[in-house]
C-alpha cells in the first residue's frame, strides 16, 4: 500500500529498517516472573513534511490480547520520541517524529488518513488498545 499510486504523493520518502542495528530503542519488560531487555527497530521511516512517521508492524491478533512486549515497546518507543521531540523543539527545529503501531486491520485507515492529511494525529486500533492497558 506504501508504494500504491494515490499513495505515494503524500510522502516525500520512507525506509524499511533492518531487523538489527538500524534504529535500536531499548525497552524491558518481564516474561512471567523474568525481567527481560531488549531493543527493537520500527519497521517503516516515512517522511511526511515535517513529521517523520515511525511505524511497528503487528499481527491482527495482537488486537485481542497485546502481548505484554508489545505494550512495553510501545510504552518505551513513545517515550524515547517524547525526547527526541522535546530536543528537536528546543534546537528550533520543525522536524517531529511520531510513533504507531499498525496491524493490517489498520492499513486503509492509515493510508486514508495520509492522503487526508490527518496522518499526524492517526491512532491505530493497537494504539489505543495499547494506550489503554498501560
Amino acid at each position: 500500500m506504501l508504494l500504491h499510486p494515490a499513495n505515494v504523493t503524500c510522502y516525500e520518502a520512507w525506509i524499511k529498517s533492518t531487523a538489527n542495528r538500524f534504529y535500536e530503542i531499548d525497552y524491558a519488560w518481564k516474561n512471567g516472573e523474568h525481567p527481560k531487555r531488549g531493543k527493537f527497530n520500527p519497521n517503516f521511516f516515512i517522511k511526511v513534511g515535517s513529521l517523520i512517521l515511525v511505524i511497528e508492524i503487528k499481527g491482527d491478533e495482537e488486537l485481542r490480547e497485546p502481548s505484554e512486549e508489545n505494550r512495553k515497546k510501545n510504552e518505551y518507543a513513545l517515550a524515547h520520541f517524547q525526547l527526541v521531540n522535546e530536543h528537536l523543539e528546543q534546537e528550533g527545529s520543525q522536524l517531529r517524529y511520531r510513533f504507531n503501531f499498525l496491524t493490517e486491520r489498520s492499513f486503509n485507515k492509515f493510508f486514508t488518513s495520509l492522503r487526508g492529511g490527518g496522518v499526524g494525529s492517526f491512532r491505530s486500533e493497537l494504539d489505543v488498545k495499547l494506550s489503554e492497558e498501560a
